[in-house]
C-alpha cells in the first residue's frame, strides 16, 4: 500500500483514505518504501535519552487491539475503541477503521534507541524513543512502520519482512531453525517442585511418567538447582557452575539417571541472562569482571510496576558485556560435560534496567544476546528457550535463537489467568511471531484446567511440555496430545485470532476466543469461552460460530467440519455457520478439510489435533489416495462412497462404512495408509 503525506493539511494518507490526521509537522517519510508501507522519522530540537513524539490522530478508527508491556518481561493484549486507551509500552498496534480495513503501526528499533507507542488524553497516538543511557541521547529516530489493507494475516508477513530488512538487526522465524526436541512432549520441573527441585525428585518425577505409560523425551531442570547465595545487599547471586547439594553426586549424575533409566533425550537447564535472579557474586566466581550496578527501569515500566526494583534486590552483580562471551562460553562449556544438552535462558529484559554506561538497552541486548546465541550454537548445536524476553530489542534482534516464551506463566492458583494466558499467546503471535517461534509455556495435565490449556497448546503450533506433580497426572488427556513415540502433533505455524475475535477481549466481553492453525491436509479452530467469573453458580453461556473460513483453508467447494467435543461430522459451505455456545472456561477443537475427490481425511479423532497425525498426503487420481500416519488410533474421514479396499503399510486392513451420513471409521497404526474408492 502507497502513502503520501500532505504538509499542507497536515495529514497522511492512502490511495483511497486518510491514515493520520493532525500530523506533527516534525515527521518525514523515508521515500525507499512507499510502495509497501511508510517508514516514518521524527525528528524534534532538543536531543534527549528520552523523547517523547506526537504522531498524529487516527480518523474513523472502529477499534485496536494492541500488544504492550506491563513489566520488562511480558505482553498482553488490549483491545477498545478510543486511542486514549491505547496502552503505554505498546509494542504492537492494529486497527479496524470504519471501511472495515485494517492499519498496522509498528514501533522501531534505529541504533540505539527503542520504540514503544502509547495513546494520549485527546486521542493522539504518541511515539516513545528511549536509550535507558542518559549518555546515548538522540534529537531525530526512525522510529514507526505503517502499513495497511483489506487482509491483516496477508499484510502482516510482508510487513515483517520490510520491517526486518530495514532494522537489519535480526531474523525471520521462517529463516531460523527450531530446536528439534520441540516435536516432542516434554516435562518442566517448575511447577512441580518449584525450589524444592533434587535428584531424587526429579527421578521420583520421571518414575511417575513412565507408570503412566506417557513419557517426556526432554526434561526442563528449572530454578532450584543451582548454586547461590544472598549477597550483603540482599538479592540472590550465582556462586558456582556446580549443582547445589540437592544433587549430591552432582549434575552430571541426575543427567545420566534422566537419559538412561527414562530415556530423556534432551535434558535442558535454566538460569537467568545474568547467572542468577541478582546476577554473579564475583568472589566466588572470580575472572568475569562482576561489577554491583544498581537497576533503574523507565517511566514505562513504572508506570505499571513501581516498585520493580524491589523484586530481586535493587542491587545486581553485572558481568559487563564485554565478558559475557567468556561467561557464558566456560558455564555452558560445564554443562555440556555434564550431559547437558540446552538452556532455558530467563529474565533477559533485564539487561535494560542495567544498561546505563553501556551505550543503552539495545545495544546491552545485542552484545548479551550475540555472546549467548554463539555459546549455545557451540555447545548445545542452537537448543535454547528464550524466557521473560519480551522487549522488542530482543524479539527484533535475535539472530538464530528463534523459540521464545510469549506470555507470562501458568498460574495453577488463579482462575482468572487461565482465558488470558490463551488470549496472549495468541495475540502476540499475530505479530511477533513473524520473528520468533512462541513457546505457549508449561501447563499442569491434572489440572482443573488441564485440557482448556491442553487445547491452546494443541493449535498454538508450539512445544507441549508440562509441569505435573509427581502422580498427578491425566493421561487420558496426555493421549489426547503426545504419540506411543513421544512425539506431538504439531501445527504449522504459530495459532493466531480468527477475524471476528481479533478486536475484541474475549476475557471481558461475551465473545468467544477462536484460534486457528494449519496442518499438512486440514485447518484447525479451537474455540474458547475465556471468561472468569467468580460466581460459580451462574452459567455465562457465550455463544459464537465458526465458519470454515475461520480456518483460512485451500479453497474448496465444500468442506467436512469435526467437532472434538460434539464428535459430529458436518459437510459445510466455506461461510457456512455452526453454532457453537460455551459455559466459562470451556473449549472445543474443530477439523476442517477440503473436500477432494469425494474424499476428507479428519485424521486420528481422539486427538485434539486430530489432523495433525496426517504428515503427507498425495491424491494420484480420482479413485485412489494415500497419506501417512503418524500415530495410531481411530482414523475418521468423510467418503462420498464406500471404498473398495484400505491398505496400511501395504496390508488390507477392516473398516466401517456408514451409508448414511458418508462416515469412514479405521484403526491404523503409524505408516503409510492408502484408499482404493
Amino acid at each position: 500500500m502507497k502513502f503520501e503525506i500532505d504538509p499542507g493539511k497536515n495529514q497522511m494518507s492512502s490511495e483511497d483514505y486518510i491514515v493520520l490526521t493532525e500530523l506533527n509537522n516534525n515527521i518525514q517519510m523515508l521515500s525507499s518504501f512507499h510502495e509497501e508501507g511508510a517508514i516514518l522519522e521524527f525528528q524534534t530540537d532538543k536531543p534527549a535519552s528520552t523523547i517523547l513524539f506526537p504522531i498524529g490522530k487516527i480518523p474513523n478508527m472502529k477499534r485496536f487491539t494492541a500488544c504492550h508491556r506491563y513489566e520488562p518481561f511480558w505482553m498482553k493484549p488490549k483491545a477498545g475503541d478510543c486511542a486514549s486507551d491505547i496502552p503505554i509500552e505498546t509494542q504492537y498496534l492494529l486497527v479496524e477503521l470504519e471501511n472495515d480495513r485494517c492499519m498496522l503501526f509498528v514501533p522501531l528499533i534505529d541504533g540505539p534507541f527503542r520504540c514503544a507507542l502509547q495513546g494520549s488524553e485527546d486521542g493522539a497516538l504518541v511515539l516513545v524513543a528511549e536509550s535507558a543511557d542518559p549518555a546515548i541521547v538522540a534529537s531525530h529516530v526512525v522510529g514507526l512502520y505503517v502499513n495497511g489493507g483489506e487482509d491483516p494475516y496477508a499484510f502482516i508477513p510482508t510487513s515483517a519482512e520490510i520491517v526486518n530488512r530495514m532494522m537489519g538487526i535480526g531474523r525471520l522465524r521462517k529463516d531460523k531453525s527450531v530446536p528439534d526436541f520441540i516435536d516432542y512432549f516434554g516435562w518442566c520441573t517448575w511447577d512441580a517442585f518449584y525450589h524444592d527441585v533434587s535428584h531424587e525428585n526429579l527421578r521420583i518425577g520421571l518414575e511417575s511418567f513412565r507408570e503412566g505409560g506417557v513419557q517426556p523425551k526432554y526434561l526442563i531442570l528449572d530454578d532450584g538447582w543451582q548454586s547461590e547465595k544472598k549477597a550483603s545487599t540482599g538479592e540472590a547471586r550465582l556462586t558456582s557452575f556446580e549443582a547445589n547439594d540437592r544433587f549430591p553426586e552432582g549434575l552430571s549424575s541426575t543427567v545420566k539417571m534422566s537419559k538412561e533409566g527414562f530415556d530423556i533425550e534432551t535434558f535442558l537447564v535454566w538460569h537467568t541472562i545474568t547467572g542468577y535472579w541478582g546476577g554473579v557474586d564475583g568472589e566466588s566466581l572470580k575472572g568475569y569482571g562482576v561489577r554491583s550496578v544498581q537497576r533503574r527501569n523507565s517511566e514505562g515500566i513504572h508506570h505499571y510496576s513501581p516498585s520493580i526494583e524491589s523484586w530481586w534486590g535493587e542491587i545486581m552483580g553485572l558481568t559487563p558485556p564485554e565478558q559475557a562471551h567468556h561467561f557464558f562460553n566456560e558455564y555452558h562449556r560445564f554443562l555440556r560435560e555434564c550431559g547437558v544438552d540446552g538452556v532455558k535462558v530467563d529474565n533477559q529484559a533485564v539487561l535494560e534496567s542495567v544498561a546505563y554506561g553501556y551505550g543503552g538497552r539495545v545495544e546491552m541486548m545485542r552484545r548479551y544476546h550475540e555472546a549467548l546465541e554463539g555459546s549455545v550454537h557451540v555447545h548445545f548445536g542452537g537448543n535454547i528457550i528464550n524466557c521473560m524476553s519480551c522487549a522488542n530489542e530482543m524479539l527484533y534482534s535475535a539472530l538464530s535463537s528463534n523459540l521464545t516464551r510469549t506470555s507470562t506463566d501458568f498460574w495453577p492458583q488463579k482462575p482468572a489467568s487461565h482465558g488470558l494466558h490463551l488470549y496472549t499467546n495468541a495475540q502476540v503471535s499475530l505479530w511477533f511471531g513473524e520473528f520468533v517461534h512462541p513457546d505457549w509455556d508449561m501447563f499442569q495435565s491434572g489440572h482443573p484446567m488441564g485440557a482448556f490449556h491442553a487445547a491452546g497448546r494443541a493449535v498454538g503450533g508450539c512445544p507441549i511440555y508440562v509441569s505435573d506433580k509427581p502422580n498427578a497426572h491425566n493421561f487420558d488427556l496426555l493421549r489426547k496430545l503426545v504419540f506411543e513415540d513421544g512425539t506431538i502433533p504439531r501445527c504449522d505455524d504459530p495459532g493466531r485470532p480468527t477475524r471476528d475475535c481479533l478486536f475484541r477481549d474475549p476475557t471481558q466481553e461475551d465473545v468467544l476466543l477462536k484460534i486457528f492453525n494449519k496442518n499438512s491436509l486440514s485447518s484447525v479452530i479451537a474455540v474458547f469461552n475465556a471468561r472468569y467469573w467468580d460466581n460459580p453458580g451462574d452459567s455465562h453461556l457465550v455463544t459464537g460460530v465458526v465458519r470454515p473460513s475461520d480456518g483460512r483453508p485451500e479453497q474448496a467447494e465444500l468442506y467436512a467440519v469435526y467437532s472434538h467435543q460434539k464428535q459430529e461430522l458436518r459437510l459445510m459451505r466455506a461461510n457456512e455457520e455452526w453454532e457453537i455456545s460455551l459455559p466459562q472456561l470451556s473449549f472445543d477443537i474443530f477439523t476442517i478439510v477440503p473436500v477432494v475427490n469425494g474424499f476428507a481425511p479428519i485424521g486420528l479423532v481422539d486427538m485434539f489435533n486430530s489432523g495433525g497425525a496426517l504428515l503427507a498426503g498425495m491424491w494420484i487420481k480420482k479413485n485412489e489416495g494415500g497419506f501417512y500416519i503418524q500415530g495410531s488410533g481411530r482414523f475418521l474421514a468423510w467418503s462420498k462412497s464406500r471404498p473398495h479396499q484400505i491398505m496400511m503399510n501395504d496390508e488390507s486392513v477392516q473398516f466401517k462404512y456408514n451409508e448414511r451420513n458418508h462416515w469412514l471409521e479405521v484403526q491404523v497404526e503409524p505408516g503409510e495408509m492408502m484408499v482404493y474408492i
